[in-house]
């Protein structure tokens, strides 16, 4: 995986498919596999379990808007929010669906 600086980079890295990462400057880190299945990820900043709670709520409350995502947690116990991409997806868009889930927009 190539970490990358910038957010530009980040967009060019996924649209060639190359797996990648990238933390913006309020520290959520977004990262990008495209195997085994395309897989955008965010890593939200300080999180708290009631945080996590809502957006559990939202996923649940608006499953036509969060299709695709899942909440979970890395080894370490901190929030992973994912989304599993069909490839028809804008990358700002997808980007946008993960923030908005975590309520970061």
């Amino acid at each position: 995986m190539i970490r990358v600086d910038s957010h530009r980079a980040f967009l060019a890295a996924w649209q060639r498919g190359e797996a990648c990462c990238w933390c913006d400057p309020v520290g959520h880190e977004l990262r990008f596999y495209a195997q085994p299945v395309p897989t955008l990820q965010l890593l939200p900043a300080p999180f708290s379990p009631f945080r996590l709670r809502e957006a559990l709520m939202r996923r649940f409350l608006a499953p036509g808007r969060y299709e695709g995502c899942y909440l979970s947690a890395t080894p370490e116990g901190a929030p992973l929010l994912m989304l599993q991409l069909t490839g028809s997806e804008v990358p700002q868009d997808a980007i946008g669906t993960l923030y908005s889930l975590a309520d970061m927009t």
